[in-house]
């Protein structure tokens, strides 16, 4: 009776000499790995873009003490009690992504608005690439400032709902406005 019969297949694994050595392993994987990209081609995302049917969308802009800052809203055509959400932008400014959002969040029931808090700053935050040239112009917004602006949504919000409800005993700002972030899509 020999050894390789009296053990099991897995120890026997370990006392052998490997076919492949690691480093042709790593070859080998490497060429099957370049071969299938080259057959699967470049990646080409499509982006999804939520449809306006049935919604109220579109831009408006927002009284901030003597200023005006710029919003995207969308909520449900008809709907006069749909909740707020607030959509806090990610650094990247408020570009389609984010405008998407809050479609899909008024497709959902809600009353979403996504305001550019960073509109004093003279940038358009969508045009800029290099997150180095973004980061001092979002590390320079207040926090009084960025309340005051979401503050100052939210009112928006409650206005908005109000002018365009039906029902006449409705409190002027939302009971409950919620928040969601976004970073990145």
């Amino acid at each position: 009776m020999s050894i390789d019969t009296t053990m099991t297949a897995d120890v026997v694994g370990l006392t052998k000499v490997a076919p492949v050595s690691r480093r042709g392993f790593m070859s080998a994987t490497a060429a099957v790995a370049a071969g299938y990209t080259l057959a699967a081609g470049p990646v080409r995302a499509e982006v999804i873009t939520t449809d306006t049917n049935g919604l109220q969308a579109g831009d408006a802009k927002i009284k901030v003490g003597s200023e005006e800052m710029p919003a995207y809203f969308a909520r449900p055509a008809g709907n006069t009690k749909a909740p707020v959400i607030i959509v806090a932008m990610e650094i990247f400014g408020l570009h389609e992504y984010i405008k998407d959002v809050t479609r899909r969040l008024a497709k959902l029931g809600a009353f979403a608005v996504a305001p550019d808090y960073y509109f004093r700053k003279g940038a358009d935050l969508t045009k800029i690439t290099d997150i180095k040239d973004l980061l001092p112009i979002v590390n320079a917004k207040p926090d009084a400032e960025l309340l005051s602006d979401l503050d100052a949504t939210v009112a928006w919000a409650g206005i908005a709902r109000r002018r365009h409800r039906e029902a006449r005993h409705h409190r002027l700002l939302p009971r409950r406005p919620h928040g969601l972030g976004i970073c990145g899509p």
